[in-house]
């Protein structure tokens, strides 16, 4: 009895270290911030907000601030906007210090994590100047591996920028639910959650050159009229919740017993 009693407190003992230890491993890689995505037509990549054709109206809004730490931030507007082929991302905000040559080579990069391997990224696409003042830039595609960046074969998606006085904006746009991805890029799939990473470096060095970011974590929609969510995943969600239902049944038990086996030792010692 005494055996059984040993083995399940060490058992429970385990289980809190392992989740302890997930939820460290979580906190250390940053927690994203969860947000809706807004669904419209897709934008042209211009890096202009063209006002007319209302091209930005039904995108998600978020103010948040790319950053090194907690205290010190970068203060960014960043507009979500899925359409029925594409993920788009516009990303603005001010420096005083633009016309600078310690800003000649800015960038402002999105690295993707595959949604089996959150906070895992291995997809990136960046919009990197040479000349900032000329408005030189190009758009470049990444696949990262083991904190290495290896340029595509193929490049997938778009991105382009545009500074106007102290301010700058950057748009990007990459394709969802193609029919066959590269093996060089994380595949978006509709009703799927994927991290993203925002980043933003003033020297064309990858991730060296990375000085401030942070992480949005968002849920694909799928489209207006788009069949519904395919059985197997229905299926899938249904066995995970069974499974966990299970293993939070089974900790219960176990605290019980443990219970009753003190009670029954008190009686046999009184």
């Amino acid at each position: 009895m005494k055996k059984n009693i040993a083995r399940t407190i060490t058992l429970i003992i385990i289980t809190q270290v392992l989740l302890s230890s997930a939820c460290l491993i979580i906190y250390s890689n940053g927690t994203p911030i969860e947000t809706q995505v807004g669904f419209g037509t897709a934008p042209v990549i211009d890096g202009i907000i063209d006002v007319t054709k209302n091209e930005w109206n039904s995108a998600e809004k978020l103010s948040i601030a790319l950053f090194q730490n907690q205290t010190d931030g970068l203060p960014i507007d960043l507009w979500i906007l899925q359409s029925e082929s594409s993920l788009n991302f516009l990303i603005r905000f001010d420096l005083n210090d633009h016309i600078s040559s310690e800003y000649d080579n800015e960038f402002i990069g999105i690295l993707i994590a595959d949604w089996e391997d959150s906070l895992n990224f291995t997809d990136a696409k960046i919009v990197q100047f040479s000349n900032i003042s000329e408005n030189t830039l190009k758009y470049l595609d990444y696949y990262i591996d083991d904190d290495l960046y290896y340029e595509d074969i193929t490049s997938d998606g778009e991105g382009i920028a545009k500074l106007e006085g102290n301010e700058i904006i950057y748009e990007f746009s990459m394709p969802v639910d193609i029919e066959e991805g590269g093996i060089e890029d994380v595949e978006l799939e509709y009703g799927v959650e994927f991290d993203f990473e925002i980043t933003f470096g003033k020297e064309a060095i990858y991730p060296g050159g990375i000085i401030i970011s942070n992480i949005v974590s968002i849920y694909l929609e799928y489209p207006p009229g788009a069949p519904p969510r395919p059985i197997g995943e229905i299926i899938m969600l249904v066995i995970t919740i069974i499974i966990f239902s299970t293993i939070g049944a089974l900790y219960v038990f176990y605290i019980y017993q443990i219970t009753q086996l003190k009670k029954k030792i008190e009686r046999i010692r009184s």
